[in-house]
């Protein structure tokens, strides 16, 4: 993927939704229809909505997961076409982050 994503603003936009959004389960919150999860030991974070989610890991490292990761289970659809499909669901999905860090 062509992302490059400042894990700065990623954990800003933890913070907001930890602080600001609605508590889910033990370790999430949910705020605008981003979910922030943190593992049980603190090392890692995973944001999400319906389509993507992102790992924040230790040493800021980060992989995005999107809801159609097998390009053998698209039918239909070429590798370029996947891989753009992909890419396109994981620019929405940063432009969400983006507008949540900003609004809150």
């Amino acid at each position: 993927m062509r992302n490059n994503a400042d894990v700065r603003t990623l954990l800003s936009v933890c913070e907001k939704i930890k602080s600001q959004g609605q508590t889910i389960g033990e370790k999430g919150s949910q705020l605008d229809g981003i979910t922030c999860q943190e593992s049980y030991d603190g090392y890692s974070i995973t944001l999400a909505d319906d389509n993507v989610s992102l790992d924040i890991n230790f040493h800021n490292t980060y992989h995005f997961h999107t809801a159609n990761e097998d390009p053998e289970g698209i039918i239909n659809q070429t590798t370029t076409d996947f891989h753009s499909n992909n890419e396109t669901q994981i620019q929405a999905f940063m432009k969400k982050l983006i507008i949540l860090d900003k609004t809150y």
